[in-house]
């Protein structure tokens, strides 16, 4: 039978998402693993785009994981169908820019969003993503 019902959410802060993935505090990953356990399509988590810009910086930065094998965490998460983005056409651009461009996933997050909104300049300092994205190179004074 079909529910007719509307989902619910549960939103996700990074440090619960954080604690579930790296399981590096016992107490706290198994409350979060129950959170998750509890997820179904009628009964999805929900995680904004700051939380995963959050986390891929953890990852990449604090945890030292390589991009690849962020950027595989961060798809497995969005091709949950128990899990729900603020974005989630957004999140998805940001993988094929990150994936194919080899841009750093917080930069991949900007430019999805900015193609979203028409936006088709973009301005920056950052090297890599002007070369990566095509972003505008402002000179640096």
């Amino acid at each position: 039978m079909i529910s007719t019902s509307p989902a619910t959410y549960i939103g996700i802060d990074t440090n619960v998402l954080l604690r579930f993935l790296l399981r590096d505090d016992l107490e706290q990953y198994e409350a979060a693993r129950q959170v998750f356990a509890g997820f179904s399509p009628e009964h999805r988590g929900f995680i904004t785009q700051i939380t995963l810009a959050e986390t891929y910086w953890v990852l990449s930065r604090s945890i030292r994981l390589s991009r690849d094998e962020c950027l595989t965490i961060i798809r497995h998460l969005f091709e949950s169908d128990s899990i729900e983005f603020d974005d989630g056409e957004g999140v998805a651009r940001a993988l094929v820019f990150a994936e194919d461009h080899y841009a750093d996933f917080g930069d991949a997050l900007i430019q999805g969003t900015m193609e979203l909104f028409g936006i088709d300049r973009i301005v920056t300092f950052d090297k890599r993503a002007s070369d990566r994205l095509g972003w505008e190179l402002l000179n640096q004074y």
